[in-house]
């Protein structure tokens, strides 16, 4: 395990450099009508010496080293700029989500480079949604609460990834300023079987209504998960 920690380490500090990382879209469907209306930034990296390296091995050695910071200007660059594109030529709302990691929101110069690339690429902050987990949130450090204000005070959407699978502290919900929650795949993957994850999706979409908060469901696979999401009033999956 060590090994592969340094072979990973060692060859992503020459990964930015050689344009080794990609940006791929996973599309964003408005359930009610079920046009693309958006799209999430995902990092991949493949790698000449290890092959394809999954993000759950190489994101967490990124943030413990603190390449995250350069790879996560990457991310922001290639997305904004892929927007750009996209409004330009097909739909002036297109939104596209980033994911957030603590090192980011850590550093100071985070926000104001996010408002450069947003004035240099010429994107609207209406059209970006970053997205952070409820772990981030665990440490209620001023920092998080402070970067997470100024972006939404820039007019950037602030999601709330993954819920129902770590801590799910309704808190968070009240103490920060969201727009959307974002419930995780593993309850959608068994919406249609397991009577439970039914009730729970249906009780986590009226609860963030209730908070006038819009609900995306991540992982939907098959036409029966989109119906039920539909006659719950999800809003985006």
């Amino acid at each position: 395990k060590i090994t592969r920690r340094l072979a990973v380490e060692e060859q992503m500090q020459q990964a930015v450099d050689s344009n080794e990382f990609e940006v791929y879209y996973q599309p964003k469907i408005d359930i009610t009508s079920g046009h693309i209306i958006g799209a999430e930034a995902l990092l991949r990296w493949t790698n000449s010496a290890l092959g394809s390296v999954y993000p759950d091995e190489f994101i967490p050695i990124a943030e413990q080293t603190g390449l995250i910071n350069p790879i996560g200007q990457f991310v922001v660059k290639e997305a904004f700029e892929a927007t750009k594109e996209w409004n330009s030529n097909f739909d002036e709302t297109f939104v596209i989500a980033v994911n957030l990691s603590p090192k980011q929101l850590k550093d100071p110069q985070f926000v104001l480079s996010v408002k450069e690339s947003l004035h240099r690429i010429k994107i609207s902050p209406a059209c970006v949604e970053m997205e952070i987990t409820e772990g981030i949130l665990m440490g209620d450090h001023s920092y998080i609460n402070d970067a997470l204000n100024e972006l939404y005070i820039l007019g950037i959407k602030i999601a709330l990834d993954d819920f129902g699978t770590g801590y799910s502290s309704l808190s968070y919900l009240r103490k920060y300023p969201f727009d959307i929650l974002k419930i995780d795949r593993s309850f959608i993957h068994d919406i249609t079987a397991i009577s439970s994850n039914k009730e729970l999706t249906s009780a986590a979409i009226a609860m963030a209504h209730s908070l006038n908060l819009k609900v995306v469901a991540e992982g939907i696979e098959t036409t029966e998960q989109l119906n039920l999401l539909k006659e719950m009033k999800c809003e985006y999956g």
